[in-house]
């Protein structure tokens, strides 16, 4: 049920920007880590302080007395949400929405590949993009930890938070992959398959800012992830995780389901 051909071409399609946004996360991560120190701890827990609304609305709060709770705290709060979240935009554009919106699609639906095996193919292709993305960074992260702090990166631990992560990943593909497969014009593609999910992060932000904003939470899923359960081995992080990933699933398959059926005027 796969193209082969087709998996090489988004192979090509979609190599640039993964370096590009790998080279973001990992000059991130390892710079995160290196700068591990918990004086230099105590001196960011005076910013948040002096700073809270800021600090609290790219999700830096919180005090960390291990490596894997510092990692938590100045990366999974803004950088590993929103660079991933280009990322999709942009793929998902590359493997769907482009070939709809430049009349190319005309030609692949022109070849012995039935619709369903297209959209099949595109999917994977994003999903799996995805989890290359996610595996590089969780191998920078653990290579840069060893090197420079031997031993006190909790890695049974970080391995759940990046699978956590993932899963919230998918959930956000799941999102622009249905819009792609809706809609026939780049435009509206950007407007709802983009929008919607720049929207969550914003009311995730926005949501973190203070008590009074905190019911935001309720209108994003970017408030499912539970990484403080995930870093503290809580089996209560378990359900968010399992919603997050039916979310991907439902939406994804109803993205398909819309693709093989839709009247596509090319």
């Amino acid at each position: 049920m796969l193209s082969i051909p087709m998996l090489k071409h988004n192979f090509k399609a979609c190599i640039v920007p993964f370096i590009i946004i790998f080279a973001f996360l990992t000059m991130y991560t390892t710079v995160i880590i290196y700068m591990y120190d918990p004086k230099l701890a105590e001196m960011l827990e005076g910013y948040q302080e002096v700073l809270p609304e800021m600090m609290a609305a790219v999700g830096m709060t919180g005090v960390a007395t291990s490596l894997i709770e510092w990692i938590k705290i100045y990366l999974y709060g803004f950088i590993m949400l929103l660079f991933p979240l280009i990322f999709i935009i942009i793929a998902v554009n590359k493997l769907v929405i482009g070939f709809i919106d430049n009349g190319s699609m005309a030609g692949i639906l022109a070849t012995p590949n039935s619709r369903g095996k297209i959209i099949i193919t595109q999917l994977l292709s994003l999903y799996i993009w995805l989890f290359i993305l996610m595996s590089c960074v969780t191998a920078v992260g653990i290579a840069t930890a060893n090197i420079l702090f031997p031993d006190e990166l909790d890695i049974k631990k970080y391995l759940c938070l990046n699978a956590g992560t993932l899963m919230l990943w998918f959930a956000v593909a799941g999102i622009t992959f249905l819009a792609a497969c809706i809609f026939s014009d780049a435009k509206y593609y950007y407007l709802f398959g983009a929008g919607i999910p720049i929207l969550f992060f914003f009311f995730n932000m926005i949501g973190n800012m203070g008590e009074n904003l905190k019911f935001f939470n309720y209108f994003t899923i970017y408030s499912l992830l539970p990484a403080d359960k995930l870093i503290a081995g809580n089996s209560e992080a378990v359900l968010p995780c399992v919603i997050l990933f039916m979310i991907s699933i439902v939406l994804s398959v109803t993205g398909g389901i819309w693709f093989t059926k839709r009247d596509l005027s090319l």
